[in-house]
């Protein structure tokens, strides 16, 4: 009984040590994501979130949470001023009297 005790946390350990994490760092489905894009006028876009709704900030001081507009689909937000267009590894962020920035991941 000793051994059992010990051999199935070491098998649990073996098996679990064989998985590896590789994300995608895009906004494509449902689920928490995180990424940083790079953009034009020397601006950092940071989004977290993914699915209906996500949080857009850049190094400007801009922040906003963005649903998906209209709902049901991953790759335009909108919110009051702010509004949000992702095209694979390109995305276009835009700010009511600002303009807007060319973004890539």
């Amino acid at each position: 009984m000793t051994v059992l005790r010990f051999a199935f946390p070491l098998v649990l350990i073996g098996a679990l040590a064989g998985c590896q994490s590789i994300g995608y760092d895009g906004f494509s489905g449902a689920g928490m994501r995180n990424s940083t894009w790079r953009c034009s006028d020397n601006v950092t876009l940071t989004l977290q979130g993914g699915g209906s709704m996500l949080n857009a900030s850049d190094s400007r001081g801009f922040n906003a949470d963005l649903p998906a507009s209209p709902p049901g689909q991953s790759t335009r937000y909108s919110e009051g001023i702010y509004a949000l267009i992702l095209e694979g590894r390109n995305a276009t962020w835009f700010v009511s009297g600002q303009k807007p920035v060319e973004c890539r991941r």
